[in-house]
């Protein structure tokens, strides 16, 4: 299949045939982007918010903002979830080690951190059942006085858990530690201690909400970059203009399309700063990498 084949099944599955049904009406990719050259027409409505960048965070505020009755338009460049999104530990945790940073330095926006985290995912695995699932951690231990401290950890860990319908912490010993995993290394191996968490599929879970973001009238968008962003007289900025990356790929031209909106939120993640600094060129580092990351 050529590139530009590839793009347009891309655009077509991502959202797939139903994927905007709004009144009985099925919306396709081309029905899409005309609403979008809509707003651009003398008299065209504008939108209440245009999201720039399909990941996670741009298609749950899409998703959020349509459910409250605002007119949504999603754009994202490549695919949903082709970038950061999909690149998560798959985990949904609530941080064993910020856990042991509470308790060690008597830290408690630590341990609330901790809470809200684990009250949300007991939030994440009830609503998305099929994308989420539980999942057991094995800790290898080295010495013996390990063990008592990864125990007491992960019991108190299960403790801000709540009841989840799910197995407790457990010690298993270095013969049965070894029996689930033969490569581990023998030496000095005094046995293990598992403990459950969250796990999920981030690309589904984000094209997900895309969907479902759709589903309630959002015009959801791929393969449509922003390249330019629009502002009044007084510098207050009123819409964006749109590139559509499908006929330059098939080197068809490609005309800019330009849409109106009252409000735009950069969803972009670690771009977030270079596209900030179109409004505002002296603007500060917005995203930084987090604690772990690479």
């Amino acid at each position: 299949m050529a590139p530009a084949s590839r793009l347009r099944h891309a655009r077509g599955w991502a959202l797939p045939i139903a994927a905007s049904v709004v009144g009985g009406t099925i919306f396709t990719a081309t029905a899409r982007i005309s609403k979008l050259k809509q707003s651009s027409n003398t008299g065209g409505h504008d939108y209440d918010i245009l999201v720039i960048g399909g990941g996670a965070t741009g298609a749950g505020v899409a998703l959020d903002a349509v459910t409250r009755g605002l007119k949504v338009a999603l754009i994202e460049r490549d695919d949903f979830s082709s970038g950061t999104s999909s690149k998560s530990t798959k985990l949904v945790h609530g941080g064993v080690r910020y856990l042991e940073k509470a308790v060690w330095n008597l830290d408690y926006a630590q341990y609330q951190l901790v809470r809200e985290a684990l009250k949300e995912r007991k939030y994440f695995l009830r609503t998305a059942p099929h994308l989420s699932m539980w999942l057991p951690i094995m800790l290898p231990i080295d010495r013996w006085w390990k063990a008592p401290y990864y125990w007491a950890g992960t019991k108190v860990y299960d403790m801000l858990a709540g009841s989840e319908g799910i197995e407790s912490s457990y010690f298993l010993t270095k013969s049965k530690a070894l029996d689930a995993f033969p490569m581990l290394k023998r030496t000095d191996l005094f046995g293990a201690l598992v403990y459950y968490d969250g796990a999920h599929n981030d690309s589904r879970m984000n094209v997900s909400l895309a969907m479902t973001a759709a589903l309630y009238g959002a015009t959801v968008v791929n393969h449509m970059e922003v390249t330019r962003l629009l502002k009044d007289d007084n510098g207050k900025l009123t819409g964006a203009t749109l590139t559509d990356h499908i006929p330059a790929r098939d080197r068809r031209e490609s005309p800019e399309i330009t849409i109106k909106a009252k409000c735009i939120i950069n969803c972009t993640g670690p771009f977030a700063t270079l596209f900030g600094r179109w409004m505002t060129p002296r603007l500060p580092t917005l995203c930084r990498r987090p604690p772990g990351s690479m």
